[in-house]
């Protein structure tokens, strides 16, 4: 079978030739490493949450344009520009640069890369078969550059939107460069129908010196999907990330963060939320790498299971032997609604410095019966006290995200979620 995905990936990789100046060797080079490693087998630590059949099934073929234009959801609120792509493509006419181009350079990746095939060098080749293979067949994507000392007040919004794209895929690429002082968020946003289609995503950012980044994601891929996503953030002296991933579609959904702390001073928070229900299967890992002292990281993951969903997070933070005065902490919890829902939890801490203040904990449990009991006691409904136990229980993952409306929808978006599913009975969470 290995054999017959390389032939069909190679095959599509072959007829982008030409399509971005200057990658034909990086796609050569990502399709063979693809042919000798494939898709990761659940046997890998890193992947053992991660049932990847339905890829090593069978060639996803490239997402064709749908026969009808999709409809673009609402905006959260202002926005400094929205872009949008449909099955993996940019929607020009969906899309609204606002006032963006004025502060900031915006191009699409293939431009990015003519005015310079040597920029081919700064993409992230990625060593396992989900990064090798965007790599390999990547076509399009955004590149936003921020110059020195401008800040940009407004969130951008990244949509995805993918539609008719049964059996297909989607492989995009997104570059954001910070220059020094300089400020920017952007809102990714993730939405499909049911069909079974898969959609692979890598951003990739440069944090300069004094600057900040703000990165929100948020996953609403319709039930039948396959959504992998990764992140790979440089942050270098005082700089800042602050991220927040919000899972909630996708029949399985993996999503990787990997920040590398590279000055002094530098500060990141990657924090996440994941709701998972029957038959959905989410999996977050992350690696913070801390090459040098007097840098800090923070990380608050919270997942909710349902029956027969499955949640799972793999937390590691890596302190070089130089960095000391690190201070790392990562907090993980999950809920599990039913017997037959699944949380896995695995942090670690790989140090080698010293002087270092880092910490890790993980808890898994159950929706707390008396406080339901308490809560219905005074006059509230069952399904409403289990709806305020879960965004309770959820906040403190959401409470970074600094834009009131991105955080607003966020926080609907759970109770929604949890209407749907909470009218079980006091009594029957007791006997569960």
């Amino acid at each position: 079978m290995q054999d017959d995905l390389t032939t069909g990936y190679s095959a599509q990789a072959g007829a982008l030739k030409g399509i971005i100046p200057g990658v034909e060797a990086l796609r050569t080079q990502a399709i063979k490493d693809f042919g000798a490693h494939g898709f990761p087998h659940a046997k890998a630590e890193d992947w053992r949450y991660s049932d990847l059949k339905t890829l090593r099934a069978g060639v996803f073929t490239p997402a064709d344009a749908p026969k009808v234009a999709p409809e673009v959801p609402a905006a959260m609120g202002e926005s400094a520009a929205r872009f949008v792509f449909v099955n993996g493509r940019y929607a020009e006419d969906l899309s609204d640069l606002g006032d963006l181009w004025q502060a900031a350079s915006i191009r699409p990746i293939a431009n990015h890369f003519a005015s310079s095939s040597a920029r081919t060098d700064e993409l992230v080749r990625g060593k396992d078969g989900i990064a090798l293979l965007n790599t390999a067949l990547l076509r399009d994507g955004m590149v936003i550059s921020v110059p020195a000392g401008v800040e940009i007040d407004e969130p951008v919004e990244i949509i995805h939107i993918m539609t008719e794209a049964a059996g297909q895929a989607a492989h995009l690429r997104h570059v954001i460069e910070l220059g020094e002082g300089a400020k920017l968020t952007v809102l990714e946003r993730f939405i499909g129908d049911d069909s079974a289609y898969w959609q692979n995503i890598i951003l990739q950012a440069r944090v300069a010196e004094g600057a900040s980044f703000s990165h929100f994601r948020l996953q609403e891929e319709g039930l039948g999907a396959v959504h992998t996503a990764k992140v790979y953030v440089n942050v270098d002296a005082s700089g800042q990330y602050h991220a927040m991933n919000m899972t909630m579609g996708a029949r399985m959904a993996r999503f990787e963060a990997h920040v590398r702390m590279l000055g002094e001073e530098a500060d990141a928070t990657v924090d996440g939320v994941a709701l998972t229900g029957t038959g959905q299967v989410h999996d977050t890992l992350t690696h913070v790498d801390h090459v040098v002292p007097f840098a800090t990281s923070d990380q608050i993951f919270r997942t909710v299971a349902d029956a027969r969903g499955k949640t799972a997070f793999a937390g590691k933070v890596t302190v070089a032997k130089d960095a000391q005065k690190t201070a790392a902490d990562q907090s993980f919890k999950a809920l599990v609604f039913d017997r037959t829902a699944e949380a896995n939890a695995k942090p670690e801490l790989e140090i080698f410095a010293d002087d270092v203040k880092c910490s890790h904990g993980a808890t898994i449990g159950e929706l707390d019966a008396k406080a339901i009991f308490y809560l219905t006691s005074r006059g509230i409904d069952p399904v409403t006290a289990r709806r305020m136990l879960v965004e309770a229980f959820t906040a403190g993952a959401l409470e970074r995200v600094t834009v009131d409306s991105i955080r607003d929808a966020m926080m609907e978006r759970i109770g929604t979620w949890m209407s749907s599913r909470a009218d079980r009975t006091v009594a029957e969470v007791q006997e569960a």
